[in-house]
């Protein structure tokens, strides 16, 4: 899956646990935001990027011109 979806599908989570009503719907919605950020984790862990910040840009560069 790529990094946009993991953070498209977290900040749908995120939202939901903003606009939970009961203490029910709160619950379950930042236990699945937490799921997010697990496999958004792992993701990040199995292609060699730090955990913290926004991943830099190490591709290498391609010659211009």
């Amino acid at each position: 899956m790529p990094m946009n979806q993991f953070l498209f599908d977290h900040q749908l989570a995120a939202m939901k646990v903003d606009r939970s009503g009961s203490a029910q719907e709160l619950n379950e919605a930042a236990e699945l935001m937490g799921a997010r950020a697990k496999r958004m984790s792992g993701w990040r862990k199995a292609n060699g990027l730090s955990s913290l910040g926004w991943p830099h840009d190490e591709r290498p560069s391609t010659p211009k011109g």
